[in-house]
């Protein structure tokens, strides 16, 4: 049985990979004003944080429509039997909705439409997991089955220097992205695998404090695991993302097997955490012995 697989651009996986496992990628669109463009396409993460330093818009995204998704799914499904579709959290975006419902205008017996739960490489790592199955010639149900499985097992968790994006958002208030800022307090916060929301963890003030307590969150994630995938993400905070792996990896174990993934997050997710965002994705566990 010949299985195809579909994601959407926040995922975060690089090009490499995209390419290697034959994904295919639903854009979002992002919006300056007037301005719109297909996320990963006409706009890519470097361009995307140049052109919002010098923005007077904070920028907007929207879903990709069911059409899109349908044109997709039918040129698929002439080429593959089967089709595994999986997206970013529907507790943040309306991805997942479209794709769920071109898949029952088309067939539902032949696309499973997965919700991940999670974002950048949180759902990228399920994706990732989903293509190494499938390419190990695992069963479709088997296939579904371990990506649900695999929800519980993945971590998302990110921290902002600048709460502006998010407030606009309305992902955090505009009195606690004020005292945020007044009192140089840097929330770090997950994407629940239980409801795909935004879930705070933790406020910490001053950004050496921040990085410590991210690097300690991250090591706790993987401490008891033998395989571990780890995503470092950023959108313009390399040197904080570098200093992140680089503290973790001092407190690994050198029994744990391990994947490293460096990328800058996705324009889509850019809109809504802005350059200052820095974060963290893992997959560890069974889970992995693919």
């Amino acid at each position: 049985m010949e299985i195809g697989l579909v994601t959407d651009s926040t995922c975060d996986l690089n090009n490499n990979i995209i390419s290697k496992y034959n994904i295919k990628v639903i854009p979002l669109m992002v919006h300056f004003g007037t301005e719109k463009f297909i996320d990963g396409v006409e706009i890519d993460s470097a361009n995307f944080f140049k052109k919002i330093e010098n923005s007077s818009h904070i920028p907007k995204t929207s879903k990709p429509s069911k059409h899109a998704f349908l044109k997709e799914y039918k040129k698929m499904l002439k080429e593959y039997d089967k089709i595994i579709s999986i997206h970013v959290s529907k507790g943040l975006s309306g991805t997942y909705e479209s794709a769920k419902l071109a898949a029952q205008e088309v067939d539902e017996d032949k696309i499973e439409v997965i919700n991940s739960s999670s974002i950048s490489l949180g759902l990228g790592f399920q994706v990732l997991l989903a293509a190494k199955l499938i390419k190990n010639n695992h069963k479709y149900k088997e296939i579904i089955s371990r990506i649900k499985n695999a929800k519980d097992n993945v971590s998302c968790i990110f921290t902002v220097e600048d709460l502006t994006y998010m407030k606009e958002g309305g992902r955090i208030g505009k009195a606690r992205a004020f005292i945020g800022s007044i009192f140089n307090i840097n929330p770090i916060i997950e994407i629940s695998p239980k409801t795909g929301k935004v879930n705070p963890l933790d406020k910490i003030r001053g950004n050496k404090n921040t990085l410590k307590k991210m690097s300690k969150k991250l090591h706790q994630k993987i401490a008891d695991d033998e395989k571990a995938w780890i995503g470092i993400m950023h959108g313009d905070r390399k040197e904080k993302s570098d200093s992140l792996l680089n503290m973790t990896q001092n407190l690994i174990s050198g029994r744990l097997e391990l994947e490293i993934f460096k990328e800058r997050i996705s324009p889509t997710l850019g809109c809504h955490v802005g350059p200052s965002v820095y974060a963290f994705a893992t997959l560890s566990g069974d889970i992995l012995n693919i």
